[in-house]
């Protein structure tokens, strides 16, 4: 992981402090993620990859552990169930999904950032499609 990426960890830890990353990887785990209602669960492990040129690169996709489906038993768009191993084993779930904008600016944590990406995955589990 690039400087860049070691400094947004950093800050990914200060906003989740249970967030865990995988040595030696550009893995991260959110474990206990709280869904919206509407899905067939309460909460869920999300895992994603810090891009390995950030700020350059922009995150794409996230992960959730086991198979999510929406309330009423349907499959969400643009989901994939299983998808890749992850560094916690398989049995991971993808959605495709990345910010509208990627913008970061100077430095870490100013203009779009992996907080910013990790906080996006609210916002698209409350679509509910």
């Amino acid at each position: 992981m690039n400087e860049w990426g070691v400094q947004e960890l950093r800050l990914l830890h200060h906003c989740w402090p249970e967030l865990i990353h995988a040595d030696g990887t550009n893995w991260c785990q959110v474990p206990n993620f709280a869904l919206p209602n509407g899905w067939n669960r309460m909460i869920v492990d999300v895992a994603f990859q810090v891009p390995e040129s950030l700020p350059g690169q922009a995150p794409y996709g996230f992960l959730v552990r086991g198979g999510l489906a929406l309330a009423n038993g349907s499959a969400p768009n643009n989901y994939t169930f299983p998808v890749e191993t992850t560094p916690w084993g398989d049995q991971w779930g993808q959605f495709s999904w990345q910010l509208e904008s990627w913008a970061p600016g100077t430095r870490p944590g100013v203009g779009s950032s992996m907080v910013d990406f990790v906080r996006s995955i609210t916002g698209r589990l409350q679509e509910l499609t």
